[in-house]
């Protein structure tokens, strides 16, 4: 994988010069052919087009861009649809007098290089900043060179093409196929670090400590989180909050001492290792990103990654060049094994939030009656915190529908569920 490219910089600019040059010579060579008197012709230069030379996947890629007008998306959610975030996540992060945090772009666009290269580990800072702002425009938001290191190659030069994957997450991505790893560099667990949200970046790479370097399951990355958080931390001191989350869905107040483990969100990248899909050599792109025919029967790669498998007949026709084998045979048996096994994730999930809700009043009444010792306490603090993180690390993300995301690994989804459920038992009879 390409990650910075020659003297730091996306090779894809350095191609598209290249292919640029390429194509004056063969326009100068036809003049030349037709006219020699024309040799003298003077030709413009001008930046690649790429929406001109790949118009089905450019506009594909626009798909989620109907969120621009969506009345209960956008306020909830930001517009992060891949089409619609050029609008809306600069809103959507703090942006004062055109400031804007760099380490917010530090998945999002192949621009985010250029910022590392002039500016080092300071742009993993919490400190926005002007000079951040004026480097991105509306098209450097998930652009080709976010996934694409060569554009004249498209298909043979997929990859995580932004620096924050080496530097964050190397022990992960080097494992990763590299059509998973290009989505994963933003469908990670790895914000945490990368967003400051615990601890500024920059402390984690001057330290020379990996975010992974315990693994990238659940319990690997509580360790290092609660390790790595400090408590000066602007916002989340000892890795801890009392911040709400849908996901966790774990109550959280001072008075009876309850919190949640911060933490990122959206653990796709970590979630699907070991699954059956990822053994199977199924990567991310192949079921998100299938391909289709423009109108005139041409195959392309569809850039609506955005879109919901579930919505895409291509997708489910994929699924069944597998899953046929358990006798589904058309995209409605697919779909509806889907969706079924959606729905035993989402009770299961559901399950576990009554549990929360059940140990948390176990807890209350703890504190409150004073009879409990204050290790015991500490401990089934703990345990709660943990229970939530684990329902959190499978909900997906904090705007999934439970269950949504069963399908990266259906296994992993239910141990950690069931060992969340499991723990809030143990917890339960700790305060009898």
């Amino acid at each position: 994988m390409n990650y910075l490219g020659e003297k730091g910089r996306g090779s894809d600019h350095m191609n598209a010069k290249k292919l640029l040059l390429l194509f004056m010579a063969a326009a100068l060579s036809v003049v030349v052919g037709c006219s020699p008197q024309s040799q003298s012709v003077t030709t413009e230069t001008k930046p690649i087009d790429w929406k001109s030379m790949y118009p089905a996947q450019y506009y594909s890629s626009l798909g989620s861009a109907d969120h621009l007008d969506d009345v209960e998306t956008v306020p909830k959610t930001g517009g992060y649809g891949h089409g619609s975030q050029s609008k809306y996540m600069p809103i959507s992060i703090e942006q004062k007098n055109g400031e804007i945090n760099a380490t917010c772009i530090s998945c999002k666009s192949s621009k985010f290089n250029e910022l590392y290269e002039k500016y080092g580990n300071e742009v993993f800072n919490a400190t926005p900043s002007a000079k951040y702002a004026e480097i991105m425009t509306a098209e450097d938001w998930w652009s080709c060179g976010t996934c694409h290191s060569d554009m004249t190659d498209p298909a043979g030069s997929v990859g995580a093409q932004i620096v924050t994957a080496e530097l964050f997450g190397k022990e992960l991505f080097d494992k990763l196929d590299p059509k998973t790893a290009a989505c994963s560099q933003c469908h990670n667990n790895l914000s945490p670090w990368s967003d400051s949200r615990i601890v500024n970046g920059s402390d984690i790479l001057n330290s020379g400590k990996s975010p992974y370097r315990y693994g990238w399951d659940p319990d690997a990355l509580i360790k290092a989180t609660l390790e790595d958080a400090v408590p000066d931390a602007s916002r989340y001191p000892n890795g801890k909050t009392m911040e709400l989350s849908a996901a966790a869905h774990a109550k959280v107040d001072e008075s009876t001492g309850t919190y949640l483990i911060a933490n990122g969100n959206h653990a796709d990248a970590e979630m699907f290792q070991g699954s059956l899909h990822e053994q199977l050599g199924v990567s991310c792109t192949d079921c998100h990103m299938p391909t289709l025919e423009d109108r005139s029967g041409e195959p392309y790669t569809s850039h609506d990654a955005s879109k919901s498998v579930l919505n895409s007949e291509a997708s489910m026709n994929y699924c069944l060049s597998c899953h046929s084998s358990q006798g589904l045979e058309t995209v409605k048996d697919m779909y509806n094994y889907v969706r079924n096994a959606q729905a035993e994730l989402a009770e299961k999930d559901a399950a576990v939030a009554d549990k929360l809700d059940e140990t948390y009043g176990y807890i209350e009444a703890a504190v409150k009656g004073g009879t409990v010792s204050n290790e015991v306490l500490d401990k089934a603090r703990f345990n709660y915190a943990v229970a939530a993180y684990y329902k959190e690390y499978v909900y997906g993300n904090r705007g999934a529908t439970p269950g949504e995301k069963v399908a990266h690994n259906p296994k992993m989804s239910h141990k950690y569920l069931e060992r969340a459920i499991a723990l809030l038992d143990e917890t339960i009879e700790m305060l009898r």
